[in-house]
C-alpha cells in the first residue's frame, strides 16, 4: 500500500492533539541560550504565538494537501523573531509554509517583507515523508523530525550545520484542506 494513499485514522484523544496550525520549537538549546542573554528577545506576532516556553504556533493560512500523492503546500500566518547580542544574532520565521513532496518536505520562510511581492522564500528545515493522521476532523502530523537545510544554516549564521537536527514540528489543519 502506498504510504500516502490515505490519511491514517488515529485513536488519539482530541485533547492530545497539537494546537491548530504549525507548532515548532525551532531548537530548544538555541531558544534557551537566547533567554539567558541580558538582551535576548523573543517575539511572536501577526498570527504567531508562544504556546509554551520556546514553543511557537503559527495559525493556518490556507493551502491544500493531496493525501494520495503526499503532496501540497500548507500556508501559515505569523512572525517569530529571535534576537540577541545587540542585534548581531537575529532569526526571523515569517509566514511559514510547509511544502510536501513525494519524498519529504520543507518548512519555508519568507525573507524580506513577508506577504509582499518583494519577499522570497527559503527552505529552513527539511523532513521525511509522512502520512497525516485523520483525527477529530483534522489532518495531523504529530511530530515530524526536522533537519536544517543549507539555507537554514545560513539563517543561523552557520552556528548549526546543514542536516543538524532541529526540534520536531507538528501540524494540525482542518480536514477540508484535502483536495
Amino acid at each position: 500500500m502506498n504510504e500516502h494513499a490515505e490519511a491514517e485514522p488515529a485513536a488519539r484523544a482530541a485533547d492530545a492533539l497539537p494546537p491548530e496550525g504549525l507548532t515548532w520549537g525551532v531548537k530548544r538549546s538555541f531558544v534557551n541560550y537566547l533567554t539567558s542573554l541580558p538582551d535576548g528577545d523573543i517575539s511572536a506576532a501577526e498570527g504567531a504565538s508562544q504556546v509554551a516556553p520556546g514553543l511557537f504556533n503559527f495559525l493556518p493560512g490556507g493551502g491544500s494537501f493531496d493525501p494520495a500523492a503526499g503532496t501540497g503546500v500548507l500556508r501559515f500566518r505569523g512572525d517569530v523573531r529571535l534576537s540577541g547580542h545587540y542585534g548581531m544574532m537575529f532569526v526571523q520565521i515569517a509566514s511559514p509554509w510547509i511544502e510536501f513532496g513525494p519524498d519529504g518536505g520543507t518548512l519555508t520562510t519568507a525573507i524580506g517583507e513577508p506577504d509582499t511581492e518583494a519577499s522570497e522564500r527559503i527552505a529552513l528545515v527539511a523532513f521525511d515523508a509522512a502520512a497525516p493522521q485523520l483525527v477529530a476532523g483534522s489532518l495531523v502530523w504529530p511530530a515530524l523530525e526536522t533537519r536544517l537545510t543549507r539555507e537554514g544554516s545560513d539563517v543561523f549564521n552557520h552556528q548549526y550545520g546543514t542536516n543538524q537536527p532541529m526540534d520536531p514540528l507538528s501540524i494540525r489543519v482542518p480536514a477540508p484542506t484535502m483536495r
